[in-house]
């Protein structure tokens, strides 16, 4: 059976910038790295929700992303 292995996790929110002709948003993402991996989901939220209202393009997405190793 595979061992899975934290390596990393980093806070993504996306961005709405536009929206493409075909009606599809166009986005840009802001990427901040180290995580605590003890960090839980509503702390990570409302820290990519905090964030979000410092841009002046309205928030389309707060990610948490995770890294894991396998072996």
């Amino acid at each position: 059976m595979a061992t899975a292995t934290p390596i990393s996790r980093h806070l993504q929110i996306q961005c709405q910038v536009g929206t493409a002709s075909n009606g599809r948003p166009q986005l840009r993402s802001h990427n901040y790295a180290h995580v605590s991996p003890k960090a839980s989901d509503d702390d990570v939220l409302a820290v990519g929700q905090a964030l979000g209202n410092l841009f002046g393009d309205p928030v389309f997405q707060v990610a948490r992303v995770d890294q894991t190793g396998l072996a």
